[in-house]
C-alpha cells in the first residue's frame, strides 16, 4: 500500500476485502494470507489483524485445511455468536419453552446449532454472562437470568417485561 492510512493500514485492508466479499455471491476461499500480503505489500501481521477484524464481524471465517472462507449465510448469519444466541434464548422465552432460572442448551448443544467451536460458545457464553442475561451454577447448567425489554413471557398480558430473577414472580 501506499502510505501510511490514518485509519490504520489493516483496517484499510479490512474495508477492501469487505467490499470485495459484497460483491461476490459464493462461499468462494479467500485468498491466502501471502497472497493477500503481496497484493497489498504489508507485513503478514497485518494481514492477520484484516482478517480477524472481519471474523470478528462474523463475515469470514477460518476453515482448517481450506483457509478463510466467507462464512455462510445459512449457518452462521452476519451476527456475532453471542448475539445470535442470545436471539435463541430470547426466541425460546417468546415461545413459552424458556423462564427465568431455567437451564439454557449446553454448550454441547450450542457447538452444534451454531456450527462453532465450544471455545466459541464459551466466549459468547461469558459476554452473556457479563451482560447479565445468563447466570453461571456451580455443578449445574446455565440458567436464564433476565429478558431484555419487549420480550414478554407467554401468559403476560400488560406491556412490561420483566428483567431479573429478582422481578419474574
Amino acid at each position: 500500500m501506499s502510505g501510511a492510512s490514518p485509519r490504520g493500514t489493516y483496517l484499510t485492508i479490512a474495508d477492501a476485502l469487505r467490499r470485495e466479499l459484497a460483491a461476490s455471491s459464493t462461499d468462494e476461499v479467500l485468498l491466502s494470507e501471502s497472497e493477500i500480503q503481496a497484493r497489498f505489500g504489508v507485513a503478514r501481521s497485518t494481514v492477520r489483524r484484516a482478517l480477524a477484524v472481519l471474523a470478528e464481524d462474523g463475515l469470514i471465517e477460518s476453515r482448517k485445511g481450506i483457509g478463510w472462507q466467507s462464512s455462510s449465510p445459512t449457518s452462521t448469519g452476519s451476527k456475532p455468536l453471542h448475539e445470535r444466541i442470545a436471539e435463541d434464548i430470547y426466541d425460546a422465552v417468546r415461545r413459552g419453552e424458556l423462564d427465568i432460572g431455567d437451564p439454557i442448551r449446553s454448550e454441547a448443544e450450542l457447538a452444534a446449532r451454531f456450527e462453532a467451536s465450544r471455545g466459541k460458545v464459551r466466549q459468547a457464553l461469558a459476554y452473556l454472562e457479563g451482560a447479565g442475561i445468563v447466570v453461571a451454577v456451580p455443578g449445574k447448567a446455565r440458567q436464564l437470568s433476565a429478558v431484555p425489554e419487549g420480550v414478554r413471557p407467554p401468559d403476560s398480558g400488560n406491556g412490561a417485561a420483566p428483567r431479573s430473577l429478582e422481578s419474574w414472580s
